[in-house]
């Protein structure tokens, strides 16, 4: 099964008392939407324990988004530039369309999105998109997010995201959490950069960096988020 992409097409507003009305095709299984580059030895290995733990329908987004704010056909990668679009343009609820292409399983029992990081904001963008197109989202799972407070109601709130579970890892030392203020996301930078240029699996990047019981640490959040009831 290929690998899926995320695309945030043209944006058009519309009022919060007037859904908007897009052409998204109907989805279904689990997608997984990494961290900043969305790539990264660990992906994989994440996926495989997803699928042990009874998710079966499990795949990995494209290490790229396109977005309609750049010229036609930019696309871009890498953490740096990823985690500046974390933190200055995603993080709060957009009303532009959001769609996954190719690779969704038609079998598969739910619709199921699933974010670390910076991929949780990708999650969270397309289950709003999808939402509000109409489709069910059976769970919306966000891991180490620096989501908004705001966006984070609407979601929890809307009637087509049947779940959404937060999985903050701040108790594994990570400066980042559901609903944090934008001023205490700026002010986390030089820890998270002391993290990730330590390659240790702390805090933040428990999960992203491969490390000795890096097999343990991705089976035991697959059970936990099994547990939730995504199959």
């Amino acid at each position: 099964m290929q690998p899926i992409k995320t695309v945030k097409a043209q944006h058009t507003p519309v009022e919060d008392r007037a859904p908007a009305k897009v052409d998204l095709p109907p989805p279904r299984g689990t997608l997984y939407l990494g961290g900043a580059g969305l790539d990264g030895g660990y992906v994989q290995p994440l996926l495989d324990a997803f699928r042990k733990a009874g998710i079966a329908h499990c795949i990995a987004g494209l290490p790229y988004t396109a977005s309609a704010s750049m010229p036609d056909g930019y696309e871009f990668a890498g953490t740096l530039l990823d985690a500046i679009r974390s933190g200055m343009l995603i993080r709060s609820r957009d009303d532009s369309k959001w769609t996954i292409t190719g690779g969704m399983a038609a079998e598969a029992p739910q619709f199921n999105l699933i974010g670390y990081s910076y991929g949780s904001l990708l999650a969270a963008q397309t289950a709003w998109s999808y939402a509000r197109a109409g489709h069910v989202i059976d769970h919306l799972v966000l891991v180490g997010s620096p989501i908004e407070a705001g966006f984070l109601a609407h979601l929890r709130s809307h009637e087509n995201i049947r779940k959404t579970v937060v999985i903050d890892l701040k108790q594994l030392g990570d400066p980042i959490y559901a609903g944090m203020p934008w001023r205490e996301l700026v002010e986390s930078a030089p820890m998270l950069n002391m993290q990730m240029l330590a390659g240790k699996g702390e805090g933040h990047f428990y999960y992203a960096h491969v490390v000795r019981d890096s097999p343990k640490r991705w089976a035991a959040l697959a059970r936990r988020i099994a547990a939730e009831g995504l199959r």
